[in-house]
């Protein structure tokens, strides 16, 4: 099960996409710096591919996540494109 899907990069950031996903887009465009993008529709085609992925991804969000986008910095999850952004306007406080 393991071999067909790809895991989150552990340098920079990975995106796990579906197609025609308005968030999908809207992060894509916003991160400017290096990124890993993994559109996931073939992953999705049936309820047992479907399933079979969210198991896989499960390893690495820690928690059951099952929307789209799913972002990784640097293999750690962050969450959707929500948690995105409010991880970006932390660090630019931070600043």
């Amino acid at each position: 099960m393991d071999k067909k899907y790809i895991k989150p990069y552990k340098t920079d950031y990975t995106i796990y996409t579906i197609s025609n996903c308005k968030y999908c887009n809207l992060l894509c465009n916003d991160i400017k710096s290096k990124k890993y993008i993994i559109n996931c529709d073939k992953y999705l085609i049936s309820l047992r591919e479907r399933d079979n992925f969210y198991k896989y991804i499960h390893k690495y969000t820690i928690k059951p996540y099952i929307y789209f986008p799913m972002v990784f910095k640097e293999g750690v999850f962050i969450g959707g494109y929500k948690e995105y952004l409010d991880s970006k306007s932390h660090i630019k406080s931070l600043k």
